[in-house]
């Protein structure tokens, strides 16, 4: 009896409980797309450093030699250390292309994963290339490649293609912003296939005791990797020696960000809709339970005890919530989670990464039963206290008080239409908040996503137009002698720029970044923390926002700071703050970097005169690169906003028209007899849609009032998680603001209109006939 009972009362008030439903639904639809898409990361990111064995320190600065392994792995905790050459070459197809070479001295940690082709062994001849370049560059296994490194070609079979755990994420070179794999790419070879006979190592990796490759370094990780780091400093008596971790690691450490950001986003967004949907719970229980108080004194009188009837209003709000988080979590895995991992894939390279559905999406399927249920019960228990004798009888009228605004003297003076709308919204509490709750949500993700949209539009135009006014960037081969470097900047009429990796610490805590070294010229530009231009102390160094945020340093205060493979530090006061979208470290003039005792060896030259092509074949010159290529790898970025706009203006919508559809029924049947008071009064059917359309626009109003700081609370969240290399600004166009209030706007006329002409169909006579 009372399941039919509970289904009757769903078909008769299914507006409301169906905004329920979708609000259930929606926030566990979210909720599981973010969260399986985030676990699908993080699992077959797990899984992927785990069977590489993703090494867990890198060791570079010095030429190291093969005795040198012993020594590594003789201190307690270095379970294997490996020895390889890594450097910056070419691969000589119809054009130059840029290819990160690795030559190899053995194959226990950081693995290559053979995807096609032969495995590789130690002493094997032959290329392996990663999947992206062998598939764009149109190559295939058995083809010869021509490669140069340090001005020499040689050839070499193309033997396979892999994936490598230390190239999840990679660029070409500093200046990039976004991966645009196969214009570039990375070769794995032996050591014996490097074209020089005389050569050193350049890096050792190795592997810590007690460090996994699972959910990043914990503390305790972080502690032994530094010890490690300390003592193999030691074994080798090399003070020049830079030793860096897996969280300093660009390609490791962009990842992580990236699904820290993404797992943020799954904690935000289905908030709202949850919280509407037991808004809309306490509403619609509280008053059905009141109408129906006859009814449950009935069923009281019948024997059906308290706990009985308890359990069954209960039951509305499991069964909505339940059938909500069933629908949401099945439509989420494969909607939302396939959807954005589907982007993930041009960006961050891990073989077979697919979404995972975690015991996460259960938990919140279970806690959003769970306060769906006990919301309906609070929204009940007013009406089962009583005895069954007095809920049998209609509850006598409320004694409503006047609030301190219709107790002034400005009352008086307000419209009737006015103050009708203030003492409904006054008496209705939880519904007017329900509203506004309802439209704030609609108006933050409109607006987050145009923002979102407006952030790296700004960034493009703030890197490329603001920070660096060049139109090209020619790219210097290493070590060349600065006179030479000069005769290309005076023919290019260009600016000689130095970029050198470089290691900071204070406090104790140590960070890798970049030393920018600039000569004279009008291409280099730096602005302050407020993006205000600023030009740097010509004697001082100044360094960027972000690495001072992560040194806990400010603008006059000292920092320690050595060039990897120098192993003198240098001990420099902050002259000033910057900000930089994708380098962080140190800036200084020429001047101040000679004064220092180093040797100004520049590695580009910025430039608005267009080179000939002929440039990239001359032995002085690695390449170089344009405006528009530059620019070029910021589409996909671009493209991923795009879909992220798309979503969110969809869960608006879906949102906005719910929500005000769903209070809009309600208030309608609320105020029946009011409405047909006002009609007999004399009020046309006009002038009350009027009354009732104003009270939304208000609500609404009032919604996006508080909306649009929540969108940029919203945005700062999620560039806020972007990796330590990024300091991306969060950009508000003013047209973001206004699509924000006309679309917000949009949505709650058309639902007030279509909801104003129910007013026509009240019937007098029910309406105004006394409680029976």
């Amino acid at each position: 009896m009372l399941l039919r009972k509970m289904w009757r009362d769903f078909l008769q008030a299914k507006i409301q409980f169906m905004s329920i439903f979708i609000m259930s639904m929606l926030g566990i639809l979210v909720f599981t797309g973010l969260d399986s898409e985030c676990s699908g990361m993080r699992v077959y990111e797990g899984r992927f450093y785990e069977s590489r064995r993703l090494a867990d320190l890198w060791a570079q600065g010095i030429a190291f030699r093969e005795s040198d392994i012993a020594k590594a792995e003789y201190i307690p905790n270095i379970k294997k250390a490996e020895l390889r050459l890594k450097l910056d070459g070419k691969a000589e197809l119809s054009k130059e292309t840029d290819l990160s070479m690795l030559f190899l001295d053995g194959n226990e940690l950081s693995k290559l994963y053979i995807v096609k082709g032969q495995p590789y062994v130690k002493g094997a001849d032959g290329v392996w290339l990663d999947v992206n370049f062998l598939e764009k560059q149109r190559l295939s296994i058995g083809d010869k490649l021509t490669m140069k490194v340090n001005g020499l070609s040689f050839v070499q079979e193309i033997k396979g293609s892999v994936y490598h755990p230390e190239y999840v994420y990679f660029l070409p070179d500093a200046a990039a912003m976004m991966p645009d794999y196969g214009a570039y790419g990375a070769a794995f070879m032996d050591i014996g296939a490097f074209p020089f006979k005389d050569f050193s190592y350049n890096q050792m990796i190795l592997d810590v005791e007690g460090v996994d490759n699972t959910d990043g370094l914990s503390k305790e990780e972080k502690r032994k990797c530094d010890r490690a780091a300390i003592e193999l400093k030691y074994a080798l008596s090399q003070d020049k020696l830079v030793v860096y971790d897996k969280d300093s690691d660009l390609s490791y450490q962009t990842f992580r960000a990236e699904i820290e950001q993404h797992t943020s986003m799954t904690y935000i967004f289905p908030v709202v809709f949850l919280l509407i949907a037991i808004l809309g719970i306490i509403t619609t229980m509280t008053r059905m339970t009141a109408r129906q108080r006859v009814q449950t004194g009935t069923l009281k009188a019948l024997g059906f005890s308290k706990r009985t009837i308890t359990l069954h209003f209960a039951s509305y709000g499991f069964f909505l919530s339940l059938a909500g988080g069933i629908v949401g979590a099945v439509a989420g895995y494969f909607t939302i989670a396939k959807f954005i991992l589907g982007m993930m894939y041009t960006t961050y390279l891990v073989p077979g990464i697919n979404t995972v559905l975690s015991e996460r999406s259960l938990y919140a399927v279970a806690i959003s039963v769970a306060v769906s249920s006990l919301v309906s019960v609070a929204a009940c228990r007013k009406e089962l206290k009583p005895l069954p004798a007095e809920t049998l009888r209609p509850a006598a009228p409320k004694n409503l008080k006047h609030s301190w605004l219709e107790r002034s003297r400005l009352w008086d003076r307000l419209d009737f239409s006015v103050q009708w709308n203030v003492r409904d919204i006054l008496r209705n509490k939880v519904r007017s908040l329900m509203g506004v709750v309802g439209v704030l949500g609609c108006a933050m993700l409109i607006f987050s996503a145009f923002a979102c949209l407006d952030t790296v539009s700004f960034i493009t135009t703030w890197m490329y137009g603001e920070l660096n006014t060049s139109r090209f960037q020619i790219i210097m081969k290493e070590g060349l002698p600065l006179s030479t470097t000069e005769e290309y900047a005076k023919r290019y009429k260009g600016q000689m720029v130095e970029a050198d990796a470089a290691e900071f610490e204070a406090y104790g805590t140590k960070k890798t970044g970049t030393v920018t070294v600039y000569d004279r010229g009008n291409f280099l530009h730096f602005q302050d923390p407020s993006l205000k231009s600023i030009t740097p102390d010509e004697t001082g160094i100044a360094m960027s926002y972000k690495m001072a945020k992560l040194l806990g340093l400010s603008k006059g205060d000292l920092v320690r700071w050595h060039i990897m493979g120098d192993d003198e530090w240098q001990l420099s006061r902050i002259s000033d703050i910057y900000r930089n979208p994708v380098n962080q470290g140190i800036t200084m003039t020429r001047k101040t970097f000679e004064e220092l005792r180093y040797r100004f060896t520049p590695t580009s030259v910025y430039t608005n005169m267009t080179p000939k092509e002929s440039l990239k074949d001359d032995k002085n010159v690695v390449g170089f690169q344009s405006l528009s290529e530059m620019m070029k790898a910021l589409d996909a970025m671009k493209e991923m906003m795009y879909a992220m706009v798309y979503i969110l203006i969809a869960a608006a919508a879906i949102l906005g028209i719910v929500v005000l559809y769903n209070l809009g029924v309600l208030s309608l049947v609320e105020k029946n007899r009011e409405m047909a008071t006002l009609k007999v009064l004399g009020f046309t059917t006009g002038r009350i849609r009027g009354i009732l359309q104003s009270q939304n626009i208000w609500l609404t109003a009032l919604g996006i009032m508080l909306g649009i700081p929540c969108g940029m609370g919203l945005v700062g969240v999620l560039f806020g998680t972007m990796p330590e290399s990024m300091d991306y600004v969060a950009s508000y166009k003013p047209v973001s603001y206004l699509y924000t209030i006309a679309g917000t706007l949009f949505l709650s006329v058309c639902v007030n209109r279509l909801l104003s002409k129910k007013v026509k169909t009240v019937d007098m006579v029910d309406a105004l006939k006394g409680q029976e």
